[in-house]
C-alpha cells in the first residue's frame, strides 16, 4: 500500500482538500462555509468577542479579522456592547445574516452528503467522534460538521508536522515529494498526479529540495527529452529521520483517541476517499 495512506495527517490534508473542492463546488461566488460556521456559532452562542469567536473557531486573528470584516461589510454581523464587559465590543449575527446562513446550510448538508457518501450512517457518526477529540471543543453548531471537523484537524497536523520538520530544513509537502520518490515515482507529472497538486508547484517543491542536495535530477533513459528525479543519500537520511519525527508528532496528536482510535479514524479516511 501507498506509504502516505497511512499517515493520519496525509490522509486529513487529502480529505480537507476534497472536503474543499466540493464546498466550492456547492457554495459558488455565493458565499464560503467559514461564513455559515462563524454565524452559526453567534447564533447558538449569542454575542461573542472577536478574540472568544477566533479560539472557539480555531482560526487565527489575522484570518479572523479579515472574515469578520467581510461579514460585517455585507450586513451579516455587527458589533455590539459586550454584556460580559460593556467598554468592549462583541459580535452579532443580524437577521441578514440569520437569513443568508439559512440560505446556505442546504448547501452544507449537500456537500457533508457528497464528502461522506462512501461512509454509512453509522462510520459517518464514528467518524466525527473521532476527530472531535483532535480539535479544540468545537461549538455545537459546527461539532457534527464533518467538514469543519476535518479543516481544523488537518490544519493542526500541518502546523505540527511543519514544525517537528524545520530542523531538517524541509516542509511536509516536500516530504512528501520525498516519500514518493523513495517509492519510486520519478516523473514530476505523475508526482502532480499522487500529490494532487499542480505541475508547477511539484516543480517549485522539487527545485528546493534539489538546491538543498536532497534530490538530483537525471535524465530519463526512456525518454532523454525528460528528466527523472530521484533521492539522494543525504535525502534518504533526512527522509528516514523526518519520517521519525513525524510519527512521534502524529503519536501525540491522535493520544486522545489512543492507538486503536488512530487506526480506526485512517481505515475510515481511507474509505472517505475511496482508497478502499
Amino acid at each position: 500500500m501507498d506509504r502516505l495512506l497511512d499517515y493520519t495527517g496525509y490522509l486529513l490534508r487529502t480529505a480537507f482538500m476534497r472536503a474543499a473542492a466540493i464546498s466550492a463546488r456547492e457554495f459558488g461566488e455565493e458565499g464560503h462555509p467559514r461564513d455559515v460556521g462563524v454565524l452559526a456559532t453567534l447564533q447558538a452562542l449569542g454575542p461573542l468577542s472577536q478574540q472568544d469567536l477566533s479560539e472557539r473557531l480555531s482560526v487565527n486573528r489575522t484570518v479572523m479579522v479579515k472574515l469578520i470584516d467581510g461579514l460585517e461589510a455585507r450586513g451579516f454581523v455587527e458589533r455590539v456592547r459586550n454584556p460580559q464587559d460593556r467598554r468592549a465590543y462583541a459580535l452579532h449575527a443580524t437577521p441578514t445574516g440569520l437569513e443568508y446562513m439559512g440560505a446556505m446550510l442546504p448547501r452544507m448538508v449537500r456537500a457533508e452528503a457528497e464528502l461522506t457518501a462512501n461512509l454509512s450512517p453509522g462510520e459517518h457518526q464514528r467518524l466525527n467522534a473521532l476527530l472531535r477529540p483532535l480539535i479544540a471543543p468545537p461549538a455545537p453548531p459546527l461539532a457534527d460538521r464533518t467538514g469543519f471537523l476535518l479543516s481544523k484537524a488537518h490544519h493542526r497536523f500541518h502546523d505540527r508536522a511543519d514544525a517537528v520538520l524545520e530542523p531538517f530544513g524541509i516542509q511536509v509537502r516536500q516530504f512528501g515529494v520525498l516519500t514518493r520518490l523513495a517509492d519510486g515515482t520519478n516523473s514530476q507529472r505523475e508526482l502532480a498526479d499522487r500529490l494532487q497538486v499542480s505541475t508547477p508547484v511539484v516543480v517549485e517543491l522539487v527545485d528546493a529540495l534539489e538546491a538543498a542536495g536532497l534530490v538530483e535530477r537525471r535524465r530519463d533513459p526512456a525518454d532523454r527529452r525528460l528528466n527523472a528525479v530521484h533521492v539522494t543519500g543525504e535525502g534518504r537520511d533526512v527522509l528516514g529521520r523526518a519520517t521519525a519525527v513525524l510519527l512521534a508528532a502524529n503519536e501525540d496528536l491522535t493520544r486522545p483517541i489512543g492507538e486503536a482510535g488512530d487506526r480506526e479514524l485512517r481505515s475510515l479516511l481511507r474509505k472517505l476517499l475511496g482508497y478502499q
